[in-house]
């Protein structure tokens, strides 16, 4: 009887070992936050010893394939042939269904409206599989009519997934239609990558002439999206703070760094022509997105983040792990956040005198430093990567 009962339990704990994680992600060829969180999770994994209980299906010929192999984690990948976004989803479900129903997966950001069809046709098939259903929801999830919002009732009422959130704020929002919350986990940040002693000690080429200006320069890490949608950017607020900061004497250059996928980049026009307009094109500059992003902020003397409705804010917490201070606004995630350490930093998005003012206190304040070192203890006890991991496993069952 004993030995039969050792056999069995040398049995299970086999079997937890090699129990996986299966995740399909929303977006694979788009550079933000929701892939970099990703990556980290697959990295924290492999901190903890536990690579092989991971499994995340990503579109093949993709840039996440590429992002993943640059980064020597395609050994937690299985790669999924389709001509398009849809096709992947599909191919993705059926490929889950024939793994053990024992696997848990997780559907990451997949809010997308052209998924939700293909969602709610499977839902029957993964309810009666018993598998263990979980989203994560990096966003609002938001939709622009009252018809998306009911569509996207209708298809999570009809997976009835766990939800996991970046924010308490995008848990708020997210309630109405993915009632059944188990908790929150803050986006990890790779503390290796993103500190001021391991970053590159030669600044980005397309800063160089910026610094040599003499100028300071208010970094801000951000999508080029279209002004008034539900997760605006509000880079447009940029530009009259810098009408501020001039009008007062502060040589200050701001640089956005992110993707434009508007036709024709006619997002960035915009920002330029507004940057024209106040007068302060010679201190405005938008660069493209760069895979080694921690350089550019070695290199800024503050960050300025003023989208009003931000899920999380990982600008904030990789800017804070780099030593660089934050100007945010007081609403959403960015809010959440910098509460924790430093309050004051908080700002009215709208209010470009204040912002302009913040700035300027901010920089002179003699309590900077010790707002930074308690901001790094923050993120370095909420946003690690071995953190992150494990609280993932816990959430989805995998322990």
């Amino acid at each position: 009887m004993t030995t039969s009962l050792s056999k069995n339990r040398r049995f299970e704990k086999k079997q937890s070992l090699t129990q996986k994680l299966l995740i399909i992600p929303g977006y694979c060829d788009v550079l933000g936050g929701t892939t970099v969180s990703l990556l980290m999770l697959a990295k924290g994994f492999a901190l903890c010893g536990l690579s092989e209980n991971l499994c995340v299906l990503i579109h093949k010929d993709s840039f996440m394939e590429k992002y993943f192999r640059d980064a020597g984690l395609d050994n937690s990948v299985k790669l999924i042939e389709a001509v398009n976004p849809n096709q992947f989803l599909k191919k993705a479900l059926r490929w889950v269904g024939k793994q053990p129903q024992e696997f848990p997966l997780l559907l990451d950001n997949c809010v997308w409206r052209n998924y939700l069809p293909i969602l709610t046709l499977f839902s029957p098939y993964l309810r009666l599989s018993g598998r263990k259903l979980y989203h994560f929801c990096h966003d609002l999830a938001l939709s622009y009519n009252k018809l998306g919002y009911l569509a996207r009732k209708i298809t999570f009422a009809s997976l009835s997934p766990g939800a996991i959130c970046n924010s308490q704020f995008t848990a708020e929002h997210i309630r109405g239609f993915m009632p059944d919350i188990r908790g929150i986990l803050y986006q990890p940040v790779d503390l290796e990558k993103f500190n001021i002693q391991s970053v590159s000690s030669a600044p980005p080429d397309n800063l160089k002439s910026i610094i040599n200006s003499g100028a300071r320069i208010m970094l801000t890490p951000s999508r080029i999206n279209k002004p008034k949608i539900v997760n605006d950017k509000n880079l447009r607020a940029l530009i009259p703070v810098l009408a501020h900061l001039k009008a007062m004497g502060e040589n200050y250059h701001a640089v956005a760094i992110g993707e434009d996928q508007s036709p024709q980049n006619i997002y960035s026009q915009d920002l330029r022509e507004s940057a024209i307009n106040a007068g302060v094109a010679d201190r405005f500059t938008i660069l493209p997105p760069a895979l080694n992003i921690e350089d550019y902020y070695k290199c800024a003397d503050i960050v300025v983040t003023l989208a009003p409705r931000e899920p999380f804010g990982r600008t904030v917490v990789e800017a804070i792990a780099c030593d660089v201070p934050v100007v945010g606004s007081n609403t959403g995630g960015i809010n959440e956040i910098l509460q924790n350490f430093a309050p004051e930093w908080t700002v009215n998005p709208d209010d470009s005198v204040e912002v302009a003012k913040t700035i300027i206190d901010v920089m002179k304040s003699s309590h900077k430093q010790e707002l930074l070192i308690k901001g790094q203890n923050w993120v370095e006890n909420q946003c690690s990567l071995e953190n992150y991991a494990r609280g993932m496993i816990q959430m989805t069952g995998l322990n």
